[in-house]
């Protein structure tokens, strides 16, 4: 007797964009690629001669800044595994108050 493993929902589950993956290889690379975008974005912050950044948050106001927390703190992360590296970030920055750049 075999388990039935129940399907994702259809287009009225989910928002007009996302794709349902399948298989765990598919998804691991999914997330490397995220994780690997985000260290993109902050990577010329770091060290004593980083560069600033210009960041437009979703109000319209500019920022300009070197600290990779506050950097991915105004993008608007939708991937999970990229989520999670905004939450450990924000929470390294909470306990620590440095480090969040690595």
């Amino acid at each position: 007797m075999a388990l039935r493993v129940p399907q994702a929902g259809g287009p009225q589950l989910f928002k007009e964009g996302y794709k349902n993956l399948q298989g765990l290889e598919e998804v691991i690379l999914r997330n490397i690629a995220a994780t690997k975008e985000m260290s993109e974005i902050t990577r010329t912050s770091f060290g004593p001669q980083g560069r600033n950044k210009m960041v437009v948050n979703h109000l319209g106001k500019l920022i300009v800044t070197s600290d990779a927390a506050t950097i991915i703190r105004e993008l608007e992360v939708v991937h999970p595994a990229a989520k999670l590296l905004v939450m450990a970030s924000q929470q390294q920055e909470a306990e620590a108050g440095d480090g969040t750049n690595t």
